[in-house]
């Protein structure tokens, strides 16, 4: 059975861990489950995506009609009833801060979290029928603006049904009322109608709300939904109270959990801490027989959850046999704290808690095992965590940023051509990426500013998108990007000073990592800009090939190599043959092809040696993924694998089950996550599962096992394994017309490939050795240097390739 169709019939795939063992030389081996933890692994996908919701009339973002920094305005309507509903639920928020009172009653704010900056975007769901009277009632609401966009936004629906919304029959004033503002009886109608600044979906709070009625559904018909329960309970606490039935909320059928309360005047209520195994994206999910309260926070660590929840404690007030749910996000843990509601029962029956679990579904198709169980975990762990990151768009994290960012989709892009293929995703986020950045302009005329406001993730789109073209193909795609890269390549021309070098004369933000001297403008910044620069201009010349475009291939060839030029007089250190002491500017040196063979060497001695000085200082998992290709071009594999077993490896010893947005061995283990540092700041905001980390799977793939695609949608691929100090190595990776399989095994001081070739892909195998067989034959090598001999195989097929 060859290798991809057994991981299609085992029936094992949603176990949450285990090993992948093959016995080297059996081409029919036993296998166990692959070691992903991902619950979906295995699921069909649905026969055809869902219809996009239709569109209904919502709630809008309001404010006054003029936007101050450090601005308050009051904002306030009126609702008449005739009777009282059964169910009066409100959603609300805004950008920054708001304080709700109805009919003159206190009823929920938001406060500045410095955990959490992105408090705006929790929409606070509450339950407000026992505010509510006949007659006459006055929803008020005062907002205050902190910096940058403003706006509120609510929805209150009576049994179920919108009642009111916000829009421009809402009444504001910036000046300050007086204090019966709040009540029915107050007369606003000197106040102005608001004014309306976007749609519930628009605006710049588009892709940040969360937790708005039926938001994920509507956003994004695309995604599924799976019921997930935990798989353990933790820090259990009585309180003054007492908790029946916990040991049963882990069985795979619903089973009642009793909570007797605690007193009305208790501060020591009853709580406990469900585990859910691994990083999940969703909400949790409570049904209740009869009523009940649960505060719920929940965070991507223990502690998180614990000590400060992601968008803080969500309280939910579960009526008889409905469903209530926190807002949607990503985490492990959910700790979940049990108080009287508003009619004041002792005991609380919670028939159901479960995970909904909101995931892309798409099929795994590329597949890696190898002589090392650990590097096999990290392939899958990576290919977890971008999958996690796959949600409305390809986002950077799932917990936080939740937007687009096009530096850490060159990262979890790769992984996601090499292990899902996917077309639809990818292109929707990279079209809405340069679209932000063209601002509406014609696609030739020059661009409203950068890729998310960052020189080298202009460079980064260009170079995505040339990497989801070798691997997919799509020329009709690519042939719409034609004048959109043409644009943003003179875009890119203009940051450059007379030297030729880039000097970011706009003034961007010249991102490159979050460590010193990379996160702001200076020397260092500007210096791996421009070696990125090259590397983008390279992959331009490149898409031109591909589309036929002849002129604009020949011109950006030749300003790769002034750029290369000017790299090599300004930028190099002559005397030690290196750019910079740091790993950031020398890694991307080395996969720009700036450094010539001679400076690769002295980087990788001086710099990219492990235990060298310059790994004293942090680079995140993001740049780490350019360090460890360039130790790999350098020809260091084995101590790149050493790498990545002891930066990758660490955060799974220490728990880890998708990878983190910053990382250093040397950090603090007690508490981790409080230590974990990134995005100029330490603590829980950290995100644990960050798309830009998942750089070993493509790795793996592209240099170990040594399969990559030199041409659009693999029409030729290049099948180079470098095996370091494994035995052997084996994979799938998908192609437009099918898998291609590769299996690299040490025989001797030789190396035996097996392939098993698709139709449509011309592949030039390289292996150790001067001369090569072909299936046993001895065959004229069409090239030998370097130490190795290699062949080009012209037609599908399968394959035993041998150097001697």
């Amino acid at each position: 059975m060859p290798f991809s169709g057994w991981f299609a019939r085992c029936a094992c795939w949603l176990v949450l861990s285990g090993s992948l063992s093959v016995i080297a030389g059996a081409e029919e081996a036993a296998r166990s489950a692959p070691p992903t933890l991902d619950p979906t692994y295995g699921l069909p996908l649905p026969k055809r995506a869902k219809a996009p919701a239709k569109p209904t009339t919502d709630a809008q973002w309001i404010w006054a009609d003029k936007t101050e920094e450090r601005q308050t305005v009051y904002l306030r309507a009126t609702l008449d009833l005739a009777r009282l509903p059964r169910a009066a639920r409100l959603y609300v928020t805004a950008d920054n801060f708001f304080t709700l009172v109805i009919n003159g009653q206190p009823t929920a704010e938001t406060q500045p979290d410095p955990k959490d900056d992105l408090v705006w975007s929790h929409v606070r769901r509450l339950d407000v029928a026992h505010y509510l009277a006949r007659g006459r009632n006055v929803l008020a609401i005062r907002a205050v603006n902190a910096g940058g966009p403003a706006g509120v936004i609510a929805r209150l629906e009576l049994d179920g049904r919108p009642a009111l919304l916000t829009g421009t029959h809402w009444k504001v004033a910036t000046d300050t009322p007086p204090d019966a503002w709040t009540t029915a009886a107050y007369d606003d109608t000197a106040w102005k109608p608001a004014t309306l600044l976007a749609p519930m979906t628009g605006g710049p709070w588009a892709n940040g709300l969360q937790g708005w009625p039926g938001r994920e559904e509507a956003a994004a018909p695309y995604l599924a939904h799976l019921p997930l329960r935990p798989v353990a309970v933790s820090d259990v606490h009585d309180g003054a109270g007492w908790i029946e039935g916990f040991t049963r909320l882990t069985a795979s059928q619903p089973q009642p959990l009793v909570v007797r309360l605690a007193p009305p005047d208790s501060k020591d209520p009853p709580s406990l801490v469900l585990d859910f195994g691994k990083e999940l994206t969703g909400r949790i999910q409570i049904q209740a027989q009869g009523t009940a309260t649960a505060l719920v926070g929940t965070g991507e660590s223990r502690e998180e959850a614990i000590n400060a929840p992601w968008g803080g404690v969500h309280r939910l007030e579960i009526a008889n046999g409905e469903k209530a749910a926190t807002p949607y996000s990503a985490f492990r843990y959910a700790k979940l704290t049990f108080v009287a509601g508003p009619g004041g029962e002792r005991t609380a029956t919670l028939a159901d808690i479960t995970l909904d679990h909101l995931y892309y579904p798409v099929e795994y198709k590329g597949a890696f095992a190898c002589s090392d169980d650990l590097l096999t975990r990290i392939w899958y762990t990576g290919a977890y965590t971008t999958h996690l990151c796959m949600q409305e768009d390809v986002w950077d994290a799932p917990k936080r940023d939740r937007l687009r960012w096009m530096g850490d989709l060159h990262v979890s892009g790769e992984v996601i051509n090499t292990v899902f293929a996917d077309r639809f995703l990818m292109e929707q986020t990279m079209q809405r990426l340069r679209d932000d950045a063209q601002g509406g302009q014609p696609a030739l005329a020059e661009p409203r500013g950068h890729v998310n406001g960052i020189p080298g993730y202009s460079c980064a789109w260009i170079a995505g998108l040339a990497d989801f073209h070798r691997h997919l193909g799509d020329y009709t795609y690519l042939q719409k990007q034609h004048d959109l890269l043409l644009s943003m390549l003179e875009y890119l021309r203009g940051e450059l000073d007379e030297r030729g070098v880039f000097a970011n004369k706009r003034g961007a933000w010249p991102f490159v990592d979050w460590a010193p001297d990379f996160n702001g403008d200076g020397p260092l910044a500007r210096m791996a800009t421009h070696l990125f620069l090259v590397h983008a201009v390279k992959e331009a010349v490149f898409l031109f090939r591909e589309m036929g475009d002849a002129a604009n291939a020949a011109k950006y060839a030749a300003w790769a190599d002034e750029l290369t030029r000017a790299a090599q007089k300004v930028l190099l250190d002559s005397a030690s043959q290196t750019f910079s002491d740091r790993r950031q500017a020398n890694g991307m040196a080395i996969c720009a092809g700036v450094a010539t063979p001679e400076q690769t060497q002295a980087i990788y001695g001086k710099i990219l040696r492990p235990g060298s000085q310059a790994w004293n200082l942090v680079a995140t998992p993001y740049y780490n993924n350019y360090v460890l290709f360039a130790m790999g071009l350098a020809g260091h594999t084995t101590e790149a694998l050493d790498f990545v077993r002891a930066y990758w490896g660490g955060m799974l010893a220490e728990g880890a089950t998708s990878w983190w947005e910053g990382y250093d061995p040397k950090w603090e283990k007690q508490n981790f996550h409080a230590h974990l540092q990134a995005d100029n700041g330490m603590g829980y905001f950290v995100s644990l599962c960050h798309g830009w980390s998942a750089g070993p799977t493509n790795w793996l793939t592209e240099h170990v096992l040594g399969v990559r695609p030199t041409s659009g949608g693999f029409k030729t691929a290049a099948i180079t394994p470098n095996l370091g100090d494994l035995t052997w190595a084996e994979g799938d990776v998908p192609t437009p017309n099918g898998l291609l399989h590769v299996r690299a095994e040490k025989k001797g001081a030789s190396l035996r490939v097996r392939i098993t070739l698709p139709r449509g892909v011309e592949a030039s195998v390289s292996v150790p050795g001067k001369t090569i067989l072909i299936n046993g034959k001895p065959t004229t090598p069409e090239s030998s240097e370097t130490g190795r001999a290699a062949i080009r195989l012209h037609r599908a097929g399968k394959y035993v390739v041998e150097g001697e």
